[in-house]
């Protein structure tokens, strides 16, 4: 029953679009429209001769619906557009060839694949198909052209890509609405409006205005329009649902005078665009007329004689007289000729225009002549550093080989050392001796490659490395460049500078460097490379093997002193405008005092900057008494004179007056304890600002069942030197004097005090071997006692490095006796003798050796130490309780 209620309604369909055709086919009359901005369309419009009122009574009829996505077909307009499996029905098909009538419906969403009824608007369009394609991928297409709006009864097949549906026509505007006097003016304004954007607009041919001054029916203008406004889906639909002809035709208006603004704006800025242009090639022709008159007027190219050069035939004169090499001269020639083809204005010639200029920049075969001064190279290092004897050792003998032999590569030295102690400025100082030239370059923080090899000429404002341009701006090509900071060089996407560095730094190699930019090789065997680092484990292998490192360690603090005296405190009064004013005078023992209590590092910059703050209070002193200095104009040679009308004031510093200048002691002068706790050890550790006294601790909780605890913000090496150290200890308990038995039955917990300073390394492993013993012995360690050292599980004492750094953190805390291993022995040769004539140094081999001298005096030096406080508190009426 149900397929022979669908063939009868499928022959009712069929036979009301043969209907439909004859009909339309009869009372239409051909007529242009505009699609796509072009004449290339037919559209239908009724015969005047046709009954109106025919026309307006149309009776219910079924018809096949088509979804569209985003798109809404107007009355009188042609929409080409994909068709789906809906085209190879047969019902299709016939009414194709009968010229038949299908309605097209817009969906509210446009995601649907398989569009259902709910998914469409109720109003649509009735369309006439004028053509099907088929493609060979079975897919097909259609163009159809609107005749008149609909709205849904009913749906007769609501089955997706089968839509069918009962269908009422909207009735045409009526004459009513079309004679009103809004309605035709707005129809009159909107034709006026059509025609100026056809005119504004270069893709519409003129032929178009002759079809819209036919038009007289205002509806059939504003259909024709609006699928041609910058319009969204939305509000097309609703113009389409419209039925108030006024209200449609003020939308219309509105959306079609913005349109005309845009097209208005956009011929402006066409014709700013082609002016601008007129202007540039007038002002060519301009300068070209310019040039040839200066140089008909005795001027050479347009630049009087004597002006820089920069024209073509001004750099062969240059690159002729320039001591480049054969190569470099013929790549240079090649690139004017080059610029000499190219229009001066474009990109091409400025940058072919900078490479050039650079090639002539490098100081091709110029080098610094001197003649090398052994004494005098002395008497500068020694003005300008106090000690590093071992560095300049090392300069003074790089001289004497250059004074022996003419040529000699370069060589390539990396100072290394906490910050403060003078590795930038040794570098200036060994220019001086040299008598060269001396660049310096920061690389921290570089992070592109392209900072070391320069840019490709490729990129725009390409530039060279920073190599190139130090030796443009020495001027030579035997300078002294100095790399500061290299071991702070990081690595990105953008490459390593530090690989960058590699051919740089190694004489072997460096006579041919390549900048990118330059793409010309440049000679850096002659260059004296210079690095600093204060670290050498973030320094690649690599490129540290290229080097020569040269250690600065920490200063004592007599060398602190005599840098304070010879060095800082002149400088600091010099800056401050000081040195006419007073005559400062600071004992040696208030230096002291200054450099202990305000400053902990190895180098002296936080001490100049105490000094400095002295100064600083002594000019506020100075200008509150009104003493400044007056500037007088001489009459003798008209400048201007300093002239100082106060004498200098005498001003003695000692402690209280640095404690009021600039305030309290940030350090305290505390000396160690007389005696250490039981389970505590005094150990010592380097850090980049020098070295340091670390007291390791230990706790043992009983009951326990053997565990082991560690606290203090410790690295993965220092971690396993301390389990090292308890391990050995439980496997070798009776040599240690430890019961087995009580190990076992005890937490041990190991604490490193100032857990905010991250710690790592194995020199802690002596003095954790010694306070692990001590809490499990119940014997005490000497207070003055300090050890470093790594330790292996055989017992071993192993080397470790820092060993100036760390005895002379010892010294200044009040150690008297410091264990270190035994291969370190050859570093006592950098201690000063006032630092070991006052301390005694113990180099040990096994952890024997270090429990014999650990505990063989600390009994004694414990009781004669608690006896000493008996006997003062029995003075005193005071007693004194077992804690104490």
């Amino acid at each position: 029953m149900e397929d022979k209620k669908n063939n009868k309604l499928s022959k009712m369909n069929n036979e009301n679009i043969e209907e439909q055709s004859d009909s339309l086919s009869e009372d239409t009359e051909q007529l242009p429209v505009v699609v796509d901005k072009k004449i290339r369309v037919i559209a239908k419009k009724p015969k005047e001769n046709v009954n109106k009122a025919e026309n307006e009574k149309q009776a219910p009829r079924i018809l096949k619906i088509v979804p569209v996505k985003n798109i809404v077909l107007f009355p009188h307009n042609v929409l080409p557009f994909a068709a789906g499996k809906e085209w190879t029905t047969e019902a299709v098909d016939r009414a194709v060839r009968i010229g038949g009538k299908i309605g097209i419906l817009a969906q509210k969403n446009s995601d649907a694949e398989s569009p259902l009824p709910e998914d469409l608007y109720e109003i649509g369009t009735e369309a006439k198909i004028l053509k099907i394609m088929r493609f060979p991928d079975g897919s097909g297409g259609a163009v159809v052209q609107g005749v008149r709006r609909f709205r849904i009864l009913n749906y007769v097949n609501a089955e997706a890509e089968h839509l069918s549906a009962e269908v009422e026509f909207l009735e045409n505007e009526t004459l009513e609405q079309e004679t009103r006097l809004e309605v035709v003016a707005l129809g009159k304004a909107m034709k006026q409006l059509v025609q100026k954007a056809i005119s504004l607009s270069p893709n519409i041919p003129s032929e178009a205005n002759l079809f819209i001054e036919n038009v007289q029916d205002a509806a059939y203008l504003a259909d024709l329009i609006v699928p041609y406004l910058s319009m969204d889906f939305q509000v097309k639909q609703s113009l389409l649902e419209t039925d108030d002809l006024e209200l449609r035709l003020r939308q219309i208006h509105a959306s079609l005078t913005k349109e005309i603004e845009v097209l208005e704006i956009s011929n402006k800025i066409n014709s700013d665009v082609k002016s601008e242009m007129g202007k540039q090639q007038r002002k060519y022709f301009l300068k070209e007329q310019l040039r040839l008159l200066q140089k008909e007027l005795g001027e050479i190219d347009g630049k009087p004689q004597g002006s820089p050069a920069s024209e073509p035939s001004d750099f062969h004169e240059r690159i002729a007289n320039s001591k480049m090499s054969d190569e470099v001269r013929e790549i240079a020639v090649r690139e004017v000729e080059r610029m000499g083809m190219m229009m001066p204005g474009s990109p091409e010639y400025m940058v072919s225009h900078n490479y050039v200029t650079w090639l002539l920049d490098i100081p091709w075969q110029i080098f610094t002549e001197n003649e090398i001064n052994l004494k005098e190279a002395q008497s500068v290092l020694d003005k300008d550093h106090y000690g590093l004897a071992k560095v300049k050792k090392r300069i003074l003998e790089f001289l004497a080989v250059c004074a022996l032999k003419n040529a000699l590569k370069g060589p390539i030295l990396l100072f290394v050392g906490p910050p403060g102690v003078g590795k930038t400025s040794l570098g200036k100082s060994i220019a001086k001796a040299l008598g060269r030239k001396f660049m310096r370059i920061a690389l921290g923080g570089v992070r592109d490659e392209s900072e070391i090899r320069g840019h490709r000429r490729t990129y725009i404002g390409s530039m060279p490395g920073k190599i190139a341009d130090a030796l443009k701006k020495s001027g030579s090509m035997n300078p002294v460049i100095l790399l500061d900071e290299i071991d702070k060089l990081a690595a990105d996407g953008r490459g390593d500078p530090a690989s960058a560095l590699l051919e740089v730094l190694d004489p072997e190699q460096n006579h041919t460097f390549t900048d990118h930019f330059l793409n010309v090789p440049l000679d850096l065997s002659k260059v004296f490379f210079i690095a600093t680092a204060n670290n050498l484990a973030t320094i690649p292998s690599p490129l540290r093997d290229r080097m020569e490192i040269v250690d600065l360690s920490s200063y004592t603090l007599e060398e602190k002193e005599h840098i304070a005296f010879d060095h800082l405190l002149p400088q600091v009064i010099d800056d401050h405008g000081m040195s006419n004013l007073v005559d400062l005078k600071i004992q040696p023992e208030t230096m002291r005092r200054i450099i202990q209590l305000y400053t902990r590092e190895a180098g002296v910059r936080q001490l100049k900057r105490e000094l400095a703050g002295i100064v600083r209070g002594l000019a506020r002193e100075c200008v509150e008494a009104g003493m400044k200095q007056q500037e007088t104009e001489s009459e003798q040679n008209q400048t201007d004179e300093i002239k100082v009308e106060i004498k200098p004031l005498i001003k003695e510093i000692n402690i209280e007056t640095v404690k009021k200048l600039i305030g309290n002691f940030p350090f305290n002068d505390k000396k160690r304890p007389e005696i250490l706790p039981i389970g505590v050890a005094t150990g010592l550790a380097w850090t980049p600002n020098g070295g340091d006294v670390l007291y390791i601790e230990t706790a043992a909780s009983s009951p326990g069942t053997g565990k082991f605890g560690l606290t203090g913000q410790l690295g993965d090496v220092m971690k396993e030197s301390v389990q090292t150290a308890f391990a050995y200890i439980r496997s070798h308990a009776e040599s240690c004097g430890v019961n087995a038995k009580s190990v076992g039955k005890k937490d041990l917990h190991v604490h490193f005090p100032e857990g905010a300073v991250k710690k790592d390394g194995p020199s802690a492993g002596v003095a954790t071997f010694l306070g692990i013993v001590s809490q499990f012995t119940g014997k005490p360690i000497a207070s003055d006692l300090a050890m470093t050292g790594e330790i292996s599980l055989r017992g071993d004492v192993l080397p470790v490095g820092g060993i100036k750094e760390k005895l002379l953190a010892a010294h200044r805390y009040g150690i008297k006796q410091v264990l270190i291993p035994h291969e370190n022995e050859h570093d006592l040769d950098e201690i000063p003798q006032e630092v070991l004539k006052e301390m005694r140094v113990v180099p040990v081999s096994n952890l024997n050796e270090v429990l014999k001298i650990a505990f063989g005096k600390s009994k004694k030096s414990a009781e004669k130490v608690l006896a000493s406080k008996i006997a003062s508190h029995k003075k005193s009426g005071r007693s004194l309780n077992a804690r104490s």
